[in-house]
């Protein structure tokens, strides 16, 4: 007898107004998502340590249902929010077998603006 281990990938995308949660099997297909908005908390409360203990139970949920022993995680985005969802998700009884970060960086910097002319 062969034990399958089902693997799943957590993608957590941050963006400037909101986090993106998406969950998908080992081919990449959209199993369940949420957002911090999609919670019903606007302005500044998506950024309170509510709405990441919501999302948590959530995904446990979620993975749970879907049969998931251990997941991926892909962190892209630039966020003050990042560290403190990261050490959320850690508490969480969630088991994270990699965790990287695919945010894309310029290698250069970013351009110069311009001067105005008048």
């Amino acid at each position: 007898m062969q034990y399958k281990q089902h693997i799943g990938i957590l993608f957590l995308s941050f963006s400037s107004n909101n986090t993106h949660f998406l969950l998908t099997d080992h081919l990449g297909q959209i199993k369940a998502w949420t957002t911090a908005g999609r919670l019903k908390t606007k302005g500044i409360k998506k950024n309170l340590a509510i709405s990441p203990f919501e999302i948590i139970y959530f995904l446990k949920k979620k993975t749970k249902e879907l049969g998931y022993s251990s997941l991926h995680v892909k962190i892209k985005g630039w966020s003050k929010k990042k560290k403190n969802i990261f050490k959320i998700l850690k508490q969480s009884k969630l088991r994270f077998i990699s965790v990287m970060d695919i945010t894309s960086c310029p290698y250069n910097g970013c351009k110069i603006p311009r001067k105005r002319k008048l």
